[in-house]
């Protein structure tokens, strides 16, 4: 057997990335995942929790970081996110951003993984009571995937939604299905707002 068809995939959820967080304000949450079915393993399942902590570095640009472990197939992950959110969420028209992603990952049989990834994202916000809302968001991560001297090209379908629940805290859902060599995986989230 090669080492293409024992390489694991592993996935970083989008989690908050379309939630922008405005300049020189931050956001700090908690991302469990569960991991539905994993690309070249036959362990399928797996559990995860990903600490992240996002920073307005610019009226449209966030830099987040995330540090977690997981269990199953995967374990260590340390990584970084760069968001430019280049069609603000406004009046009658959709969000729109991308996000560049690299994350480190540690697989349980010993092998690290790199993963470098481009999310394109739209998103809608919409009002609810009490000046909440919610905004479901769609994005598409496409990228490559770097393990023992050798690399893959990854892709993802991604659906979510984040729902303000109160004036500084908002929970997340999300569905990611792999489109080629990644996880499927089902992934939620509380975030704090300053």
């Amino acid at each position: 057997m090669t080492l293409w068809l024992t390489s694991h995939a592993a996935q970083a959820g989008v989690f908050n990335i379309p939630e922008f967080v405005e300049y020189k304000s931050w956001a700090a949450g908690i991302e469990p995942a569960v991991t539905l079915s994993t690309y070249g393993n036959t362990e399928s399942s797996g559990v995860s929790f990903t600490g992240k902590f996002t920073y307005g570095i610019s009226p449209l640009s966030n830099l987040q970081i995330g540090l977690g472990t997981g269990s199953g197939s995967e374990g260590f992950r340390v990584g970084g996110t760069y968001t430019f959110d280049f069609i603000p969420d406004l009046q009658g028209q959709l969000g729109a951003g991308l996000a560049l992603q690299a994350y480190y990952f540690k697989i349980k049989d010993g092998f690290g993984e790199t993963d470098t990834t481009i999310y394109p994202y739209i998103h809608k916000m919409f009002a609810a009571s009490a000046g909440y809302h919610y905004d479901p968001y769609l994005a598409m991560p496409f990228g490559l995937a770097f393990y023992n001297g050798s690399y893959r090209s990854i892709w993802q379908l991604v659906l979510g939604n984040y729902f303000k629940t109160s004036e500084h805290v908002g929970i997340n859902l999300e569905l990611g299905l792999s489109l080629k060599d990644t996880d499927t995986y089902l992934a939620g989230g509380v975030t704090y707002r300053d």
